[in-house]
């Protein structure tokens, strides 16, 4: 009975882990995909503030 028991308690544990690092590899995922989002707003919003006095002063003084 201890053996079951114990082969129980194992599997749990064993479960547990697994979980845990799926959720880490979830968020780490979700962390991801939100900075790329962030990173090209970023992007398109420097090229609109670059590109505006470029296309106003027709490509220089």
């Amino acid at each position: 009975m201890k053996n079951i028991l114990n082969n129980i308690k194992k599997l749990t544990d064993s479960i547990e882990y697994k979980t845990q690092i799926i959720g880490r590899n979830q968020r780490l995922s979700s962390g991801v995909n939100n900075s790329r989002i962030g990173i090209i707003i970023g992007f398109i919003v420097t090229l609109i503030i670059v590109g505006i006095p470029i296309i106003f002063y027709k490509g220089g003084l």
